[in-house]
């Protein structure tokens, strides 16, 4: 019999979807034939203003200090051939766009503008991507939809303008996505390399490569109920091992530290270190051999879940479960066991999205013996957190439940890697995706599919990929470590609304028009669109965030870089004046920077010392450690002034009192303290504050 098609093999795999599709496009186009010319007029519109957004003006901004970092070890591939720093290491993150920006400035182009075109470039590459999984899920109008949305979105288009890595991985992940589906959907096992070459080409980009690499293994899992699998299927479930094997040692070892030459000073205790100093949710875990150990009560009461587990695994183990929907509900037992209960939801998620379990099996009665025994652990350790629980204080409500809830469901840690970014960043954004997609998800449970279908594979893969990204420890709560899962995420949720409208209006002339317009609809209410943001891309309101106060934290906070260098050459030009920088990127447009200053308890410490810590790496110059080596700068200089981060402004003029600190020019993120030597007079300059 000759292969089918891929797009055959499609039909055939979800053939209501796509009759659904073609018969809502039909009846849209004789019911209203202007409504396609009308759809199609404003998709080219919305890309049209998306394509302006991307690329007017890609060097009106200064360099962020992470775009600096990719600059910085951009000029090292130009003078030695490869980013090795002047004293040492190699900087191997994003690899492939140091190697692209310092050929497209061999050809004329500035490297902040370089490496900014390479990320807008990279996220219209990712659009048709976008377009094809849309199409896939429910056809061709969701396809253009999904188009019009991620032109619009300010997230996406300020990303496609950082001079960083995430917009070419996302733009590598979304044509994974479209191999995956060839794999997992079509069963087309020549999809697998393919997909091996795009995680090794994510992993010369960014670590989220690692998660491609355990996303390899899924394919096989979703298309079969059982682990009884080929031998085939076990030789390229090895070679997804080793691929996974040779990504995880690359984008988790520390080229930075391989120098002849120790990093750090001998005596360094990292310790000491404040560590991550985001405004994360942490709290201490639950202690529960401390107080069942001292009170019989609390031994009494544990003992209550533990019965009731071990009486639902044995009712599952007489009713002969099957052994993999038996091995679930144990993994479910044991994390409501430890007070991982968002772990617990996974795995019950998990079982019926990867058709290990349907949903009529996890309601029949022998498993309702879990759910009790879950309960039971439930109620049991919210009342232990409840004894041991202290607020913290400070009349933030939702704060003090969330740090009430952490070590119930710490792992994976959703509060500080989704909760706690999204909703101070995007509320909106982010509890319309929630509901939007919990909807469509729940749809997808509900569904005993005889195969695969598009929509399933993106829920099991953006589910995974989102519960792993979570279980790893960022250095920093931000939105922009999911970004790459933002498209995927874009599509699945219009999808759900074509489900809801659909459900309500049957799928005829009426609900092809009202799906797009409502899914549109719920996109602009959302804090990602902002027209005009887009129509002054390039102007300083923009530039600086100054019209999206509360975007800050969702979209990459920009200092004035420029306007301080050109402050300090105009003021720390006398004879005997010293720069000292606490900022980077600050030496990129001003030489005059004697000495770099980072504490040792700076959890930047590590990754900027050099030379056993007298070398800043990536400005190359003196590196000061303390407080007590920026006074003996002070002490020997005739005025001093050092250029910080504005909330680190307070503690520095506390220590440096005898010094006669002033602050002489800040825009709210840095701030420039001026500093004479104890005995001389200072003179404060004319203009003391830059406000952006």
């Amino acid at each position: 019999m000759p292969r089918k098609t891929t797009s055959q093999q499609h039909d055939s795999q979800s053939p209501a979807i796509t009759r659904s599709a073609s018969a809502a496009l039909r009846s849209l186009r004789h019911a209203h034939p202007l409504c396609a010319a009308l759809a199609l007029a404003g998709v080219l519109g919305a890309l049209a203003l998306g394509l302006f957004a991307r690329f007017k003006g890609l060097g009106a901004a200064p360099l962020a200090v992470d775009e600096y970092f990719l600059v910085r070890s951009t000029q090292n591939v130009l003078r030695h051939g490869w980013p090795v720093f002047d004293c040492g290491g190699i900087y191997s993150r994003g690899l492939l766009q140091q190697y692209l920006s310092a050929f497209l400035s061999r050809i004329g182009l500035s490297l902040d503008v370089a490496s900014r075109l390479i990320a807008a470039l990279s996220s219209l590459i990712a659009l048709p991507a976008a377009f094809i999984l849309g199409w896939r899920v429910r056809g061709k109008p969701l396809g253009l939809l999904v188009l019009a949305v991620l032109a619009l979105s300010v997230w996406e288009v300020e990303m496609a303008r950082f001079a960083r890595m995430y917009a070419p991985f996302q733009a590598v992940f979304l044509w994974y996505l479209v191999c995956f589906l060839r794999r997992t959907v079509d069963n087309d096992p020549r999809a697998d390399w393919p997909m091996i070459a795009l995680t090794v080409l994510g992993a010369l980009l960014w670590e989220g490569a690692a998660l491609l690499a355990l996303a390899n293994f899924m394919p096989v899992f979703l298309q079969r109920r059982s682990l009884s699998l080929s031998r085939r299927e076990w030789i390229g479930l090895i070679k997804h091992a080793a691929v996974l094997a040779a990504v995880y040692w690359f984008v988790t070892a520390d080229f930075r530290m391989l120098s002849p030459t120790p990093a750090l000073p001998l005596d360094y205790d990292p310790s000491v270190s404040d560590g991550n100093t985001s405004d994360g949710i942490r709290t201490a875990a639950l202690s529960l051999w401390e107080i069942t150990g001292e009170s019989r009560v609390w031994m009494a009461a544990f003992m209550v879940p533990l019965l009731a587990s071990a009486l639902a695994v044995l009712t599952l183990w007489r009713r002969r479960t099957p052994p993999l929907l038996l091995t679930g509900l144990i993994g479910a037992l044991t994390a409501a066991l430890a007070h991982q209960f968002l772990l617990t939801a996974a795995i019950l998620i998990a079982m019926p999205l990867f058709r290990v379990s349907s949903l009529p099996q996890l309601r029949s009665r022998e498993v309702r013996g879990v759910y009790v025994a879950i309960g039971f652990w439930a109620l049991f350790w919210l009342s232990l957190r409840w004894v041991t629980w202290s607020s913290p204080g400070g009349g933030d409500s939702s704060k003090a439940v969330l740090t009430f809830l952490w070590p119930l469901m710490s792992f994976p840690d959703v509060i500080n890697q989704l909760i706690v970014p999204w909703g101070r960043a995007v509320p909106r954004l982010g509890i319309g995706l929630v509901v939007l997609l919990g909807l469509g998800l729940f749809n997808v449970l509900r569904q005993d599919e005889s195969g695969v279908s598009n929509e399933r594979a993106l829920y099991a893969v953006a589910f995974c990929l989102v519960l792993a990204a979570c279980m790893g420890e960022a250095p920093r709560q931000e939105t922009r470590y999911v970004f790459f899962l933002y498209p995927a995420a874009v599509v699945l949720a219009l999808a759900s609304i074509q489900t809801l409208i659909e459900a309500g209006l049957g799928q005829g002339a009426d609900a092809a028009i009202a799906a797009p317009l409502l899914g549109l609809g719920v996109f602009m209410l959302s804090e990602d669109f902002q027209p005009r943001h887009l129509l002054e891309i390039d102007r300083p309101a923009s530039v600086f965030r100054l019209d999206l106060p509360r975007q800050r934290a969702h979209l990459v906070p920009r200092t004035d870089t420029r306007a301080l260098a050109r402050w300090l050459r105009t003021y720390a030009d006398g004879r005997g004046d010293v720069v000292i920088n606490a900022f980077q990127s600050l030496d990129y447009y001003d030489s005059k920077v004697d000495f770099f200053y980072v504490d040792r308890t700076d959890f930047n410490f590590a990754s900027y010392a050099c030379r056993y810590g007298t070398i800043d790496r990536w400005s190359n110059r003196p590196l000061l450690q303390s407080v007590d080596g920026i006074k003996s700068v002070v002490s020997t200089s005739a005025k001093t002034y050092l250029v910080t981060y504005f909330a680190r402004v307070e503690p520095l003029v506390a220590q440096l009192r005898r010094y006669q600190p002033v602050v002489a020019w800040s825009d709210g993120s840095v701030s420039v303290i001026e500093l004479a030597a104890a005995g001389s007079r200072i003179e404060v300059p004319a203009v003391k504050a830059a406000s952006q």
